[in-house]
């Protein structure tokens, strides 16, 4: 996977397991192996199953710095779920997945 990584091939690995076992440790330590790479994480929460873009805050807030590299109508409509515009809840399709 990290080869791939490299290579620049996108990959997508689901960790699953009970407490314990060293889901977190295993992230972080292939996270150690990509220098110079930004790793974004985000954890599930219960108690934040109601609150709308939880998920989304937690996953892309460190990265708002970069909000005008998006193309208009997503960046536009993050910068309302994110609080830095005002404006009527976006497209969900906007936030999800930049054209």
């Amino acid at each position: 996977m990290l080869a791939d990584a490299r290579a620049g091939q996108s990959r997508v690995t689901v960790l699953r397991g009970e407490a314990g076992v060293g889901k977190t440790a295993l992230l972080g330590y292939l996270s150690g192996q990509l220098a110079g790479w930004h790793v974004a994480r985000a954890a599930g929460v219960e108690s934040e199953m109601e609150l709308p873009y939880a998920g989304l805050h937690q996953l892309c807030g460190p990265m708002l710095d970069h909000l005008d590299r998006l193309p208009a109508p997503q960046r536009d409509a993050l910068a309302t779920v994110f609080g830095r515009s005002g404006g009527a809840a976006p497209d969900r399709f906007l936030v999800g997945w930049p054209r």
